[in-house]
């Protein structure tokens, strides 16, 4: 074990002890922290390790109680992205693209490395997001994720802030829905109602797959279905918003394209976004916030553009225009007079000399992934050998059919071994890599951050308002 604050707990008792040995509780709640160093440095590591690895349910359960307890009383919330969206639909925050990192493995550690990388470049946003596939099999359900993402903040002694969660990718399922679609739209439902429970208050719907690429159909034809689920599900969010009181909008993302099919269109978004009002309209929600930003394909593909050999090309042929077109042809009657924020899926692993392109382009989100979890996988196959091979091991046993589906073993394998996350959970905290895995995972979101924000900032006061090559 490499550190020595990964304590096992066994009952719930013992986790109460624990906290009160450095808070001040009261029956359930925190009062005061007595000993907020040794918070900060032993007991919310204890706490958030016993919240993902705990064999005993009522043990993790309490631990990730305690650490949302914590989390409320170092003042760290959860929020809405709604706000700076609409800021940058204003033309605000112009050439920054906003990272939304999807922690597969490590979370904890991920997300302490990402905050050091953020605060140290003062990045005015930054996303921590599972899509609902990761869920599975990262083994990560979405309150211990949310309590993950806080214990980090804990971790590195920080308070007073607002912590970004997102849902990723809630994608209807179209043989679930040809079989019964109240059932996949109910199951959408719950799976949504029980984000925002946990406090995530950004939801990205995905009924892309429903879309249609008929060069004989219109773009309003081609995009008719995924407009009308996407507005059934906005429709539903923002009643559960009204009935339940919530403490901010929460921001919704739909998606255009389905990453790794055709590129996208500004028309056919502007023919989604006309079509989501016209049905919001029907169903009652026609003068509520829309949605905040459009998900488009370009090109890239979710766990990269890959060689024979498994590896990143050198060269991906994305169409960064399309992106500028979103932004400075998109039309959404719900935000009349606005830019539409584009959003990039599938960007880890594309070459480091594109990453400025994304805000010059004005992209306004970006979503990273397997990138991060490359970069674990690397790390331990030279600093924890016997993990490395055990996980590769299980890879190569468990889902050799879908590796082979793959146009090679290489590609097979670094297309699917992210689904190896959810039976070494616990061996990968307990890894003595684990300090280098978070030193080098620093230093790539500082070079991507660098990329998404600080080389297109203004360096002086000089630059006249409308100055641009748009």
């Amino acid at each position: 074990m490499t550190n020595p604050y990964y304590r096992e707990l066994t009952s719930v008792d013992e986790v109460r002890e624990l906290v009160a040995g450095v808070c001040a509780v009261e029956g359930g709640r925190i009062s005061a922290v007595r000993d907020i160093e040794k918070l900060n440095s032993d007991i919310i590591h204890t706490l958030q390790f016993n919240a993902s690895v705990s064999v005993h349910d009522d043990v993790k359960k309490t631990s990730i109680d305690w650490i949302n307890e914590i989390a409320l009383q170092r003042n760290l919330t959860t929020g809405s992205n709604a706000d700076f969206y609409d800021a940058k639909a204003r033309g605000e925050h112009e050439f920054f693209t906003v990272p939304a990192i999807n922690c597969r493995m490590l979370t904890f550690h991920m997300v302490r490395a990402a905050v050091r990388a953020a605060d140290r470049l003062a990045l005015p946003h930054v996303v921590f997001e599972l899509a609902l596939s990761e869920m599975a099999y990262t083994a990560q359900q979405k309150d211990e994720y949310v309590a993950l993402v806080k214990a980090a903040y804990v971790s590195l002694g920080l308070s007073d802030r607002v912590l970004y969660m997102q849902a990723d990718h809630y994608q209807l399922d179209p043989d679930n829905y040809a079989k019964d679609a109240d059932a996949e739209m109910n199951r959408m439902k719950e799976r949504i109602a029980k984000a925002i429970d946990a406090g995530v208050y950004n939801i990205d719907i995905d009924a892309s797959k429903f879309e249609t690429a008929d060069p004989a159909k219109s773009d309003r034809e081609n995009q008719a279905e995924n407009a009308r689920l996407t507005a059934g599900l906005f429709h539903f969010i923002r009643q559960y918003e009204k009935d339940h009181q919530l403490p901010c909008v929460v921001s919704i993302g739909g998606e255009v394209g389905e990453v790794g099919g055709e590129n996208t269109k500004y028309s056919a978004v502007n023919a989604y976004l006309d079509m989501i009002k016209e049905h919001a309209e029907a169903l009652g929600s026609g003068d509520v916030k829309g949605i905040s930003k459009v998900s488009i394909n370009v090109g890239s593909a979710h766990g990269g553009v890959l060689g024979p050999d498994g590896k990143p090309l050198d060269t991906v042929p994305l169409d960064f225009t399309a992106h500028h077109d979103v932004y400075m042809k998109g039309v959404d009657p719900l935000n009349s007079g606005k830019h539409v924020i584009s959003v990039q899926h599938g960007a880890s692993t594309l070459p480091k000399q594109y990453f400025p392109l994304f805000p010059a382009m004005h992209v306004g989100e970006i979503h990273l992934a397997t990138g991060f979890q490359n970069i674990v996988w690397d790390i331990l196959e030279k600093e924890d050998r016997p993990l490395f091979e055990k996980m590769k091991a299980i890879a190569f046993e468990k889902f050799a059919d879908k590796i082979a589906k793959h146009p090679t073993e290489a590609i097979g394998f670094q297309k699917e071994n992210k689904r190896v996350t959810e039976f070494v959970k616990k061996d990968l905290l307990l890894s003595t890599a684990v300090e280098q895995i978070e030193k080098n995972l620093e230093q790539e979101f500082a070079t991507i951050f660098t990329s998404l924000f600080t080389l297109l900032r203004p360096k002086s006061g000089h630059i006249v308002q409308g100055d641009r090559a748009d």
